[in-house]
């Protein structure tokens, strides 16, 4: 190893190891140095120096403990400055060794520039188009991390030829530290990681520009990487292990924005509540069986009150959903969510990320079937809860709340003032 491949080691090994990842819908845990990922479909284990652990088969058999009581999959990295101990405790604890690969570090200024056009991921791009990518995704030789587990926390480039998408990058920055990472590239092809670096270079902060990039390849992948400037610093094998059962095939909390399920739901949603982007200002149609409430007593969605309601809308929904219900949030022209209520909240979980009301924006809250839901009108500061089993969990708590009802079946009732004869 040179001195240069040391220095760049000590600064992964400083900087990303033991680390828990900022991804959207994922659940951490830390054990003493391990930190344990759980996606819900899947988990992985990292950890730091594991010099100081006594009884390390322990502490192994406690996280395979903890991904068996999940029914998750887990995937354990194990870098060849951590010695013989780590893997010989896991192949006394079951876990089957994959095809090591380099573990490669850049610094991001010996990195060239391209002069290749990449393309920004694939939202607004025509279905066949959006196909061909996940097709080149999933055909992407195992590297750092798949695109599974970033989702829409990442960056996504894509190279086209011929007015068609042929290879994609994707990367991210990760916070806190100097590195960006390049998590995959489709083929071995240098503008793929010039463009990577291009992409790390770029600050969207003060001072937030990445200074080293990482990598992990294999085969001729590695060739690629070695000749646009990294080093190859260490080897990383991964270890994995599943559980007896059938995991989970989705996350319990996933974005959305250019899925299929996502446009399509909208479209109902609108159809039924005779309401779009456009006419949203106008307000909706109250479907019968709803109920409206006021709202003006809340400017800010930090307000207790504002919190108090929330938590009323979260019991109903949980108290009133169904095995493999889904439910969705969502927004118009922003990423939406979509929340598995069977699978989020309480220890150890995914808390609960749904919402029912904004002071600022209209947000739309339902089940996949459009029986029951809310929708929170921010321009006529009202709350509209519809789905007669949801109404009557949650009709009283929040008349107590809120105060007289605004509307019912969508005919005003209660409150409205009038004036003359």
């Amino acid at each position: 190893m040179t001195a240069d491949a040391s220095a760049l080691w000590a600064k992964y090994d400083t900087q990303m190891r033991g680390r828990a990842p900022e991804v959207f819908g994922v659940v951490t845990e830390r054990d003493g140095p391990l930190v344990r990922t759980h996606y819900g479909t899947h988990g992985v284990v990292d950890h730091r120096d594991l010099s100081a652990v006594g009884d390390l088969a322990a502490l192994v058999r406690r996280t395979r403990e903890e991904f068996a009581r999940r029914v998750e999959p887990v995937t354990w990295k194990v870098y060849s400055h951590d010695g013989p101990r780590l893997a010989e405790a896991l192949l006394d604890a079951g876990f089957a060794p994959g095809t090591p690969r380099s573990l490669l570090v850049a610094e991001v200024a010996d990195v060239p520039s391209t002069d290749a056009k990449l393309r920004d991921y694939w939202l607004g791009l025509p279905y066949r188009d959006q196909e061909r990518l996940r097709r080149l995704v999933e055909a992407a030789p195992e590297q750092r991390r798949p695109v599974s587990e970033l989702e829409h926390d990442m960056d996504i480039l894509s190279l086209w030829r011929h007015s068609r998408p042929a290879d994609l990058v994707w990367s991210e920055r990760v916070e806190g530290t100097e590195f960006s990472a390049v998590d995959a590239i489709t083929r071995p092809l240098p503008e793929l990681l010039h463009a990577a670096a291009d992409r790390a270079r770029q600050a969207r902060a003060p001072r937030t520009a990445s200074r080293y990039l990482v990598a992990e390849a294999s085969g001729d992948l590695v060739p690629v990487h070695l000749a646009a400037g990294f080093h190859a610093v260490a080897e990383v094998t991964p270890y994995r292990w599943a559980p007896p059962g059938e995991p989970a095939r989705e996350r319990p909390v996933r974005t959305l924005f250019s899925d299929p399920e996502h446009g399509a739901l909208f479209r109902r949603f609108e159809q039924r509540f005779e309401v779009t982007y456009e006419t949203a200002d106008k307000g909706v149609t109250d479907p019968p069986g709803s109920v409206t409430w006021h709202m003006d007593a809340i400017d800010d969605w930090r307000d207790p009150l504002c919190r108090e309601v929330e938590a009323v809308i979260a019991r109903g929904l949980r108290a009133r959903t169904r095995p493999g219900d889904r439910l969705y949030m969502l927004k118009w022209y922003v990423n939406g969510t979509v929340v598995d209520p069977a699978r989020v909240g309480g220890p150890g979980r995914h808390p609960w990320v749904s919402y029912s009301y904004l002071p600022d924006e209209n947000v739309i809250q339902v089940t996949g079937d459009l029986r029951m839901g809310t929708y929170g009108d921010h321009r006529e500061r009202s709350l509209c809860v519809f789905g007669a089993e949801l109404v009557a969990e949650v009709e009283e708590e929040l008349t107590g709340l809120l105060g007289t009802v605004l509307r019912r079946d969508g005919q005003p009732v209660g409150n409205v003032w009038t004036f003359g004869p």
